[in-house]
């Protein structure tokens, strides 16, 4: 029976890791951890402390949008509750003008799954027939009339605006204001500066008249 050949001298031993190795890089597993988490933790709090903004930001750019394409002013309202995106139809209309929007809007939906239903049980006779293009500007003016978004403030949370041409911030939280931020077809709108506040945040924001869009910003999160 042949023994088995010994090993060479200056051979490398198999490969492996030591004891000393497993500790050093667990170590550095743990440090790097221990970064990791709280920045994950920070990016989240900041994303729940900037929801408000970015929100209106949001809504902003929707309304404008829809006010250039269908070429009707759009609207967006405050009130203590927070924001609310609509038609711009009624200028003197108060907070409680959105909450009938919303009544409205249901039974238009209502009437619609009603139209829809006819049409499946029946033969719907305009079926393959093009739309003029009136047709389809009365079915946009429909389309805006049944649009609403709104965002509710989350607890503990406050905000304030300043108007172009006003020198006072209103504190719409606890005043009891409602005010109007209105986009005409061209997509201007007026100046607009808001502030959202809460206990570990604040957000200073500036929205450019001609586009909507974000001007400048300060801000910090705890």
């Amino acid at each position: 029976m042949r023994a088995a050949p010994a090993r060479s001298r200056g051979a490398l031993p198999p490969a492996g890791f030591t004891l000393v190795e497993m500790v050093v890089a667990l170590t550095i597993l743990g440090i790097l951890a221990g970064i990791t988490i709280p920045t994950v933790q920070n990016i989240e709090r900041e994303r729940e402390a900037r929801a408000p903004v970015s929100e209106l930001a949001r809504l902003a750019r929707n309304v404008r949008g829809r006010a250039m394409r269908e070429q009707q002013p759009y609207q967006i309202a405050f009130d203590a509750r927070g924001f609310h995106a609509a038609r711009f139809y009624n200028p003197y209309g108060k907070s409680e003008e959105f909450d009938q929007l919303v009544q409205e809007i249901a039974v238009i939906e209502q009437q619609q799954e009603i139209i829809e239903a006819s049409k499946a049980r029946g033969m719907d006779q305009t079926e393959g027939i093009v739309p003029t293009a009136q047709q389809r500007a009365d079915e946009a003016l429909r389309e805006g009339l049944r649009y609403h978004e709104s965002f509710e403030l989350p607890d503990g949370v406050r905000y304030s605006l300043l108007f172009w041409g006003e020198t006072d911030w209103i504190d719409m939280t606890s005043s009891g204001e409602f005010r109007r931020w209105v986009f005409q077809p061209s997509g201007m709108c007026q100046p607009l500066k808001i502030r959202v506040e809460a206990e570990n945040s604040f957000f200073e924001v500036d929205f450019h008249p001609l586009t909507g869009d974000v001007k400048s910003e300060k801000s910090w999160v705890e």
